[in-house]
């Protein structure tokens, strides 16, 4: 798989373009993933979009960490709020709570004009990377012909256990992705879970850079998911999506056909058949050290790179 859809980076000098949808301002894990993207010399971010609940207040904490990483040149786009499926929105109460919102005046343009503007000028090497509920994707790409590279999701349950959040969220949007035809990659949340984050982590960045503002919203937001969780620890599902497609030789991939159940008592469930035809593909594996020492080495690199480091 990786020699088809998500080679390309490897060794041509290729950054390929990036339009990140996502749930950003509940779990710190949409802040790590758009940190990561920017600070990967793989990856080019050329849109972020919201999607799920009060996405214009997710857009404008896209904007305010943009500022802060120097990168206010990105466009954020407000998508849909409410799911296809009818199930209610699950709202923590602290998104954006730890940001400075004031600085976030930029008007904010819907998130099908961020998509038509990145697939117009990006055409089919446009990648799309879903971390968030799938409801913007499935209504911009059936409304449009042009067909992007591929989307990447975190997204899919390929083992025992509950669906993961992104799919259940959204189960009708997810269902009508996998109908589309479009390529896509999936990295399941039982892969998710096999990498840690912890106060290990944590603690580099703060050592790595601990007065830049970044630092102080990584570790502020980091502390309110995990005392909402009543954990000391989490899994950076999120960038480890993105890492997926950054450097897709740190997984393996089985190709198949992949299905997700709309309604009903099985409402989520991921079905899937393995397939040499198929155009979708899920991570199976992962190098569990290597992908935690990319991700937090990226997320320093932006958060360096970043206007106010010190």
């Amino acid at each position: 798989m990786s020699s088809t859809l998500l080679s390309f980076p490897n060794g041509s000098g290729v950054r390929i373009p990036v339009l990140l949808d996502t749930d950003i301002g509940s779990n710190v894990d949409d802040l790590l993933a758009l940190l990561f993207t920017l600070g990967n010399n793989s990856l080019n971010l050329v849109g972020v979009t919201t999607v799920y609940g009060d996405t214009m207040l997710r857009a404008r904490v896209a904007q305010s960490t943009l500022a802060l990483a120097g990168r206010a040149d990105v466009p954020v786009g407000a998508g849909i709020g409410t799911p296809q499926s009818g199930k209610p929105v699950f709202w923590t109460g602290h998104e954006g709570e730890g940001y400075d919102l004031s600085e976030t005046s930029e008007p904010v343009p819907p998130a099908s004009s961020i998509y038509v503007q990145a697939l117009k000028r990006h055409g089919s090497d446009l990648v799309i990377a879903a971390i968030g509920p799938l409801t913007n994707i499935v209504s911009v790409l059936q409304a449009t012909d042009v067909q992007p590279r591929c989307v990447i999701a975190m997204a899919g349950q390929f083992g025992p256990g509950e669906p993961d959040h992104n799919v259940s969220s959204d189960t009708v949007a997810a269902a009508q992705l996998m109908e589309l035809g479009v390529p896509v990659v999936l990295v399941g949340i039982e892969l998710c879970r096999q990498v840690p984050y912890d106060f290990t982590d944590l603690d580099a960045v703060i050592h790595a850079l601990p007065n830049h503002p970044l630092t102080k919203v990584v570790a502020d937001r980091t502390h309110a998911w995990w005392n909402y969780r009543g954990e000391s620890r989490s899994n950076p599902c999120d960038p480890l999506t993105l890492l997926a497609l950054a450097q897709p030789e740190l997984f393996d991939f089985q190709q198949a056909e992949i299905a997700f159940v709309p309604h009903g008592n099985k409402a989520g469930t991921t079905l899937w058949e393995a397939s040499d035809s198929a155009s979708s593909f899920f991570a199976t594996t992962v190098h569990v050290r290597r992908a935690r020492e990319i991700i937090w080495r990226n997320i320093i690199r932006c958060i360096h790179d970043a206007p106010a480091a010190t």
